[in-house]
């Protein structure tokens, strides 16, 4: 069977890659022949183009801000673009929004769209048909893995939304409190399945993480949000353990003291920093994901946006101590026996989902 998948896979944004990744692998190695299809959403990516000449006109001061960062931002396109190079196996076409992906059936047996958040309507401004497979031929398989919504409900072409899902062979989502929601728009029953990157074993990522030659002694810290509090909770955490500071932020974030910004590095570098981390602080999924995977001393704290898909992944894994709140304690010990015996039980289920989604019928 030729599975082709459509996700975010082109974002400069670590989640995204890495999902990506961890979809594509993880079915290759189910002997399933697999392509990530080249799709870019174009006003989704505009926000990655060195010169974000789209916003010009109506904020100037973008120019500015476009050119002082512009050593930066080459080093983050062409570490994103050697990952994509090296490790995903594309379609041999690049599709956007306005493509005949139709021709795409003649191809492939089966669709997969997901994961990350590709049904968010926030991220992809409106309904984007490519992201509901609403290319594909009824005779094709079309499956929904693990798409993230976000919100608890779909603006725009409801009518729309729900012709797309009706004709689903199957389908998952992220968080497990969205699922009345999507079940809402669909006669189909809704699962709840794990992020990609929780499919692999941590020594597949491993494999590719850059950790050669990396200092130990520091507190990695990632923000896709920016939070006050946290820098606030950093820099005094830091300073009581007279700890070192790697970021990654588009700027110096001048509030941190005996700290590195490595803006611009690339996935690989990212496994890396978590991996070798002391203990991380952070707001993003995946960095959690991964600290978790890395059995790492960590904290999460909650974004305004996406605080559902933080704690379903935390309860679940009875990690619900990890969210940052007043009481919170970063050297308590987490039990990763515990952890990984739940993630166990919750990947099975994932998988058992996928084996029959794609086998069956």
């Amino acid at each position: 069977m030729k599975i082709g998948i459509v996700t975010f896979h082109k974002s400069y944004n670590y989640g995204s890659a890495l999902q990506a990744y961890a979809l594509q692998t993880y079915l290759s190695q189910k002997g399933y022949e697999v392509n990530i299809i080249d799709f870019i959403l174009i006003r989704d990516f505009q926000q990655y183009n060195l010169f974000r000449t789209h916003l010009y006109k109506i904020h100037p001061k973008v120019f500015i801000r476009d050119v002082r960062r512009l050593f930066r931002n080459i080093k983050r396109k062409n570490c994103f673009d050697r990952f994509s190079k090296k490790y995903f196996m594309l379609s041999e076409k690049t599709y956007n929004e306005k493509s005949n992906l139709s021709e795409l059936n003649q191809i492939y047996d089966c669709f997969i769209c997901g994961s990350d958040q590709i049904w968010n309507l926030d991220c992809t401004g409106g309904v984007v048909p490519a992201f509901f497979l609403g290319f594909v031929e009824k005779d094709k398989k079309r499956i929904a893995y693990a798409p993230s919504i976000a919100h608890a409900s779909f603006e725009g072409d409801v009518a729309e939304i729900k012709n797309y899902l009706d004709v689903f062979t199957a389908i998952s989502v992220r968080e497990e409190s969205t699922i009345p929601f999507v079940e809402r728009y669909t006669k189909n029953k809704v699962m709840c399945t794990v992020d990609p990157t929780l499919l692999l074993d941590p020594k597949e990522y491993l494999k590719i993480a850059d950790i050669k030659d990396m200092e130990t002694d520091y507190i990695f810290y990632y923000h896709l949000e920016d939070n006050e509090e946290m820098k606030k909770w950093c820099r005094e955490f830091a300073k009581k353990r007279g700890l070192k500071i790697i970021y990654i932020y588009k700027d110096t974030i001048k509030e941190f003291k005996n700290a590195q910004n490595v803006y611009g590095c690339s996935p690989e570098s990212f496994m890396g920093y978590i991996y070798k981390a002391k203990y991380v602080i952070t707001n993003s999924f995946h960095a959690t994901v991964f600290s978790i995977l890395f059995k790492k001393q960590f904290v999460t704290f909650q974004t305004s946006n996406s605080a559902a898909r933080m704690i379903d992944l935390l309860e679940y894994l009875e990690l619900q101590d990890r969210l940052f709140g007043n009481r919170f304690k970063m050297e308590k010990k987490i039990d990763y026996r515990r952890v990984f015996a739940n993630l166990q039980k919750y990947k099975e289920y994932s998988e058992i989902f996928i084996q029959q989604s794609l086998e069956e019928g």
